[in-house]
């Protein structure tokens, strides 16, 4: 249940943050001041982390039900960093290879 109030609230988060963003970049963009470009910076790095976040949040939840084709290399090591997590270690087999073994196309 927190894993799920947890992403409705980065979805807000990310929804009002990039409105926000684009209104300030509005602004800066007919009057360049340096304090508009730091809330433009401001807002872009709220944006950028809370899609981020989506993004581990949806991995996470794919990764647990044996859904992920490709492990995400950022996502895998901020899981394999929480000592004592929850969740056992599943083990990753192969890929499957979707070209041939020469490179072909």
């Amino acid at each position: 249940m927190r894993r799920k109030a947890r992403f409705y609230a980065l979805l807000v988060l990310a929804t009002v943050g990039l409105s926000r963003l684009l209104a300030a970049w509005r602004a800066w963009r007919a009057a360049p001041t340096l304090e508009g470009g730091l809330v433009v910076a401001a807002f872009g790095l709220v944006v950028v982390g809370a899609i981020l976040w989506l993004g581990f949040v949806l991995y996470e939840v794919d990764r647990a039900a044996g859904r992920v084709r490709h492990r995400v290399g950022v996502y895998e090591w901020i899981l394999a960093r929480r000592v004592g997590a929850r969740r056992p270690d599943l083990g990753w087999p192969e890929a499957p290879r979707t070209r041939p073994a020469g490179g072909g196309r």
